[in-house]
């Protein structure tokens, strides 16, 4: 994977230097969130005859090693698909939150190891940060309707 990222390292300043813009534009109407979404959970379901409990949980272990194991300054721009650039570290923390939520699923489905504190806060942050922030305040005060804020992201 690292490979391919230092083969697309592009000129700065990155298009997208926020991992809530990016979930953003990604989540609009006709973002790649919505306009692809059949095509992934037919992947999804495609996958999932071939893996196993174990499997699954070998595969956020070994990413979570590469990531760990890789120095590539996450200031780094790259090119990137929808948004035209983005810093490593953009995708490194949308990546976290989607890491955290699919591990939540897996301990949901199969039980075992659950993300760590530090995963569910940065989650947890991301994900505040993507809607409008006077919407998000009024629907965790109680005083509007989560059904027009949440989720923010599918």
């Amino acid at each position: 994977m690292f490979d391919r990222i230092a083969a697309t390292v592009t000129d700065p300043p990155a298009a997208v230097t926020d991992a809530a813009i990016l979930l953003r534009r990604f989540n609009e109407p006709d973002g790649v969130a919505n306009t692809g979404a059949e095509r992934l959970a037919a992947q999804a379901v495609a996958d999932a005859t071939v893996l196993t409990p174990r499997s699954a949980s070998d595969r956020f272990a070994e990413s979570a090693r590469a990531l760990r194991d890789n120095a590539t300054p996450p200031a780094t721009v790259i090119a990137y698909p929808h948004v035209g650039s983005t810093t490593l570290a953009v995708i490194t923390e949308v990546a976290l939150m989607e890491s955290t939520v699919h591990l939540l699923d897996l301990a949901a489905a199969v039980g075992g190891v659950e993300p760590s504190p530090e995963a569910l806060a940065a989650t947890r942050d991301l994900l505040v940060a993507v809607p409008d922030p006077t919407a998000a305040v009024e629907v965790l005060a109680g005083r509007r309707a989560p059904s027009g804020v949440v989720p923010v992201i599918r």
